[in-house]
């Protein structure tokens, strides 16, 4: 419980209120969660806590797109990514559809 008020402490420092947050269940050993939420402007939003002790680099944007859940893909039109570490600027290039949080602090 107390690392999803870390996630809305978070979100909230970054100008991102969502209304509605719930926690998906992943299948993986990854340090990895998943979120799905509604923010004030009813726009859906899929939020990923990714904990990574390196930067994040170019091949690790097939994760992005492995935990997005297919049914659920088309409605949620903001994705939010939150990372605890750096980013490849390559990286960053590549995901221009998802908003880059740092997670740190």
């Amino acid at each position: 419980m107390n690392e999803f008020k870390d996630l809305v402490g978070i979100l909230l420092n970054n100008g991102i209120v969502c209304k509605k947050l719930n926690e998906i269940k992943l299948n993986t050993r990854k340090k990895i969660k998943a979120f799905l939420g509604v923010n004030l402007k009813n726009e859906y939003c899929f939020i990923l806590k990714l904990e990574k002790k390196s930067r994040f680099l170019t091949k690790d944007i097939n994760i992005l797109y492995e935990f997005i859940p297919k049914e659920i893909n088309f409605r949620y039109k903001k994705k939010i990514l939150v990372l605890n570490g750096p980013i490849c600027t390559k990286a960053k290039e590549k995901i221009t559809d998802w908003k880059i949080i740092n997670g740190v602090g």
